[in-house]
């Protein structure tokens, strides 16, 4: 087989590599989540296509849908992850 021979330290390296990134991807989404509570100020859709708004001067990201359901000027109670994805949204009312 050709190029197949690979270093112990490499694949070593590898695997501490991808142990580390499912690490850090189960610590974003387990509790605690934070929770924050305002009026949705703007949304916004970035270059990349991700959506987002902003509440309370924290910038959420959210899905597509949420992001077409949700008008600016609503009072809302987000729960989100450590990096501020939304997790729920709730509407409240006045």
């Amino acid at each position: 087989m050709i190029g197949t021979s690979m270093e112990p330290a490499s694949l070593a390296a590898r695997l501490a590599q991808a142990l580390k990134g499912m690490l850090l991807a189960a610590w974003e989404i387990l509790p605690p989540y934070r929770m924050i509570e305002g009026r949705l100020t703007t949304k916004d859709r970035a270059p990349d296509g991700m959506h987002y708004i902003l509440v309370e001067e924290q910038i959420v990201e959210v899905d597509w849908f949420t992001f077409g359901k949700l008008m600016p000027g609503e009072a809302v109670r987000i729960r989100m992850t450590r990096k501020n994805k939304a997790i729920s949204i709730d509407r409240l009312l006045p």
